[in-house]
């Protein structure tokens, strides 16, 4: 019983997720070389978002596959990654940054939530996280765990 009401609330948060409107339009961040990026600019076509942390294994093992990903000609959906510096265990912004660019991620778009405000408007409760925006920048899908590349574009269909 325990069991199936824990599912019935994971389903009714994800729609009500849905059914809110919950927007990402307008939200300003800042990515790892301090520029503010207004996710207004990637309005127009759908979005995949990864939101993860450092500390995550999974979200490491699968970072190689995003920088494939993000490189790929011709797609009809945008990628970025998002990390919350301060928030969920995450390093404090400086030291993040100095560790991230010790990788050799040629394509992956790290933006940083410093305020925590996606992980809010998603209710991101852990690492890996997946957030599917439509074109207007909705969040239509939280979907939690790693996915492949083929999950991704199944779920940005």
């Amino acid at each position: 019983m325990k069991k199936i009401i824990t599912l019935l609330l994971v389903i009714l948060s994800f729609n009500i997720l849905a059914a809110g409107g919950n927007s990402l339009n307008g939200i300003q961040l800042k990515d790892i070389n301090n520029n503010t990026v207004s996710l207004s600019k990637y309005k127009g076509k759908k979005v995949y978002v990864k939101m993860w942390a450092s500390w995550c294994p999974i979200c490491l093992s699968g970072l190689h596959e995003i920088d494939v990903l993000s490189g790929e000609k011709n797609k009809n959906f945008e990628v970025i990654t998002i990390v919350s510096p301060g928030h969920k265990g995450e390093k404090p912004k400086d030291k993040f940054i100095q560790w991230y660019k010790g990788l050799n991620y040629k394509n992956v778009t790290v933006l940083l939530d410093e305020k925590g405000e996606i992980l809010k408007k998603a209710q991101v409760r852990g690492y890996p996280s997946n957030l599917i925006l439509d074109a207007n920048l909705n969040i239509t899908k939280v979907l939690p765990g790693h996915l492949n590349t083929a999950q991704i574009k199944g779920a940005l269909k």
